[in-house]
């Protein structure tokens, strides 16, 4: 379809909604009702696990369940300190009362239940759930322990990998209220700033508020027919509520303009669908593709970060083609009231036609000046190193992290667990000593423990067929030594008929990370292609596509160098309240790229839709791209802000995850509103000339009122 025809039919979509607006709200109204019923409990049926996929250390485990279920390790312990001795009969009583809880919570699960283990201090003591089946099925067991509370001398704490879980659960869903209780005040007060006016700033953020309940509610649906990771929530509050005000600002604005033109309420209606309402569908577009990408991953939790995010661009894009032209049909004029003169008299055109001058005279500079800023930023992503992150998500002061560093300081429990390898085809005792001795060759030093150390539990070691070996880490799961580890005992040549899977933690978490990086240039090369195919068809150009992508990668490495800065190496740790591990959590980056690379593209659709409309309509290149930055600085960078706003709240959050996602994203892009789209996209479109039309060309149509011959 040409651009006047998709103008034309974009019209007629925007007339029609002026004419039936009743019935357009009527349908929002009803479905927000109902989505309002229904996503305050979409938490709950969202999972904390989500990092599993198809890899030798999922079939280890599976292996070990099958073959030997007595096998059992810690999925959650209640660690207990008290000032008295373990031996005062309160503090028994105490403890045994637990002990019955804990048996009858885990008994429908297969659970057992040991201990007390008593620490050297002999005041401090733990109970433990053991099974053979992973912690994430025992989530809600912790969360009924969590809240159960039996009087006596000590204080009782729930640690283990089940209580991390449900911390995942409880302080994502705390992250979103928080955040939304933040955001949405600073929102509204900048709304106000930009209008000028009670009403016109109260559209956008009802519309946000609108676009994230029923996506919310949506995604809670979904999650109860297929598993869907906890930490796509934050993700569809934030977008929804970011994208839901920018739609609508940049709706509501073009609106106000028709009407001071002279139109008409339903005729400013069609008018505006034509240009901005087409503007965010394009928008809306690209912002899908970046998130509609991470499905294509085999992980879980970047499928359902994908799809959650996909999800509320779409309705972001609802909202803005049916919800805000359906109320500014309603209001009309009076979209202006309850103005605020001090606020509304500002003209800030001045400011941005005295940077579109100085910008259009001296674009060199400009350029360079933004390119050294931009690579200073990237320069630390060199470092960047990817890791699984676990417990040390948690704040310090989470009751499981707590718990996790009392059982290893006070009751000596080890605080990684052991490399697990397990054999198949073992027919013998010979074989699995044989086995044995190619670990230990391999192994560093680190001890091997196999059914020549089994003694009396050699049924968890050994059975014909099959034989199980735990070596000890040189390190944390994440930690080079024990990569390398890893990679030297996968690289062992095994006796002919003997298979070996891998499994464990550290295991686990290097198998994630090859899954990621394999998935990896899949997503890379969906999002650039298909997101340069989409601005080509938009804009009729072949440079500006390229340029446009060109532009995001700056802003992705710039974003990616923010994150190793402060969230690897540690800076600002202190003021964020996290503690920095050495690497950043590796479905962290790839989502922030998914995100960013869609959300930095509103910024540039917004711009070259006005530039194009004003090339269009007879202006030279240097002109047109004056007046687009003119026209469009003050909405972009507005909407930036409030999406900084919106983003930057995650850095309230318990989860160090949340942290980083967000504080990333509002510095990325207020980098990419500002110096990118506002200052080097207009330097480079002024160098490039006429070639960022080719090979468009421009139709002469002369009357600047008539709104299908101006774009």
């Amino acid at each position: 379809m040409s651009r006047v025809g998709a103008r034309s039919l974009a019209a007629a979509w925007g007339a029609l909604v002026a004419r039936r607006a009743w019935y357009f709200l009527g349908a929002w109204v009803l479905a927000v009702a109902v989505a309002a019923v229904f996503a305050p409990t979409t938490s709950r049926h969202l999972s904390a696990a989500g990092f599993e996929t198809d890899t030798p250390a999922t079939r280890a485990a599976a292996l070990l369940r099958q073959q030997f279920p007595g096998r059992q390790a810690p999925v959650l312990f209640v660690v207990f300190t008290a000032h008295v001795p373990l031996s005062d009969p309160a503090y028994q009583a105490q403890i045994s009362a637990y002990r019955t809880d804990l048996a009858r919570l885990g008994e429908p699960f297969g659970a057992t239940v040991s201990g007390p283990l008593a620490g050297p201090d002999q005041r401090s003591a733990a109970l433990l759930m053991e099974s053979s089946a992973p912690p994430g099925g025992f989530i809600g067991v912790a969360d009924r322990i969590i809240t159960i509370h039996h009087p006596g001398p000590a204080s009782a704490l729930v640690g283990g990998g089940a209580a991390v879980y449900d911390s995942f659960i409880s302080d994502s869903e705390s992250d979103l209220s928080q955040s939304e209780r933040v955001s949405l005040p600073i929102a509204l007060a900048l709304l106000l700033v930009v209008f000028g006016g009670v009403v016109a700033a109260l559209l956008p953020v009802l519309t946000g508020l609108a676009t994230v309940t029923v996506a919310v509610a949506l995604l809670g649906a979904l999650a109860r027919v297929h598993e869907v990771s906890i930490f796509a929530l934050n993700i569809s509050s934030v977008v929804g509520i970011g994208l839901g005000i920018d739609y609508s600002l940049l709706v509501v604005n073009r609106f106000r303009e028709e009407l001071r033109a002279g139109q008409e309420p339903e005729a400013a209606v069609a008018a505006t669908m034509s240009t901005a309402g087409l503007s965010t569908l394009v928008s809306g577009g690209t912002v899908a593709i970046g998130f509609g990408s991470l499905s294509l991953s085999r992980l879980n939790v970047l499928w359902s970060m994908g799809v959650g995010g996909a999800m509320v661009v779409g309705l972001s894009v609802l909202a803005s083609l049916t919800l805000i032209p359906a109320l500014l049909a309603v209001f009309g004029p009076r979209v202006d009231k309850l103005a605020l003169p001090f606020l509304r008299d500002r003209d800030t055109r001045p400011f941005w036609h005295g940077l579109a001058s100085r910008v259009m005279r001296r674009p060199l500079l400009y350029i360079l000046l933004v390119m050294a800023v931009i690579g200073v930023l990237i320069s630390p992503a060199h470092g960047l190193r990817l890791g699984v992150v676990g417990p040390e998500s948690l704040p310090p002061q989470d009751p499981a992290a707590r718990a996790a560093v009392l059982a290893h300081s006070q009751l000596n429990l080890p605080s990684r667990s052991p490399i697990v390898v397990v054999a198949s085809g073992v027919t013998d005792l010979a074989t699995a000593n044989h086995i044995e001795n190619q670990l230990q060759a391999v192994a560093g030093g680190q001890n091997v423990i196999g059914p020549a150390e089994a003694g009396p539990e050699l049924a968890r070691f050994f059975r014909p067929g099959f034989a199980v070996f735990e070596v000890t880490q040189p390190g944390a799961d994440n930690d080079s030594s024990t990569h390398a580890l890893l990679n030297r005992l996968r690289s062992i040549a095994w006796p002919r008929g003997v298979s070996v899977l891998l499994g464990g933690e550290a295991a686990g978490y290097q198998d994630f990370l090859s899954v990621l990086l394999g998935d990896l240039p899949r997503i890379l090369a969906t999002v650039l292609v298909l997101t340069f195919v989409l601005l080509g068809l938009a804009f009729r150009s072949l440079l500006l596509p390229l340029k446009a992508v060109l532009m995001n990668l700056l802003s992705v490495g710039a974003a990616m160098g923010v994150l190793t800065w402060i969230f690897q190496q540690g800076h600002l740790s202190e003021q964020l309240n996290f503690q920095a591990v050495g690497f950043v959590d590796s479905t962290t980056p790839v989502l922030i790229f998914a995100a960013l690379f869609g959300l930095s593209m509103d910024y540039e659709v917004f711009l070259l839709s006005r530039i194009r409309e004003e090339w269009l309509g007879g202006r030279s290149n240097a002109d047109a791209v004056a007046a687009g930055l003119e026209r469009t600085g003050q909405i972009i960078t507005s909407a930036a802000l409030i999406l900084v706003v919106v983003a930057g709240t995650l850095a309230l959050s318990h989860l160090a995850i949340n942290k980083s996602i967000g504080v990333t994203i509002a510095i990325a892009v207020l980098l990419d509103a500002t110096l990118i789209r506002l200052v080097l996209v207009p330097a480079t479109m002024r160098v490039l000339g006429d070639r960022n039309w080719w090979p468009a060309r421009r139709t002469w149509a002369a009357p600047a009122q008539d709104e299908q011959a101006r774009l």
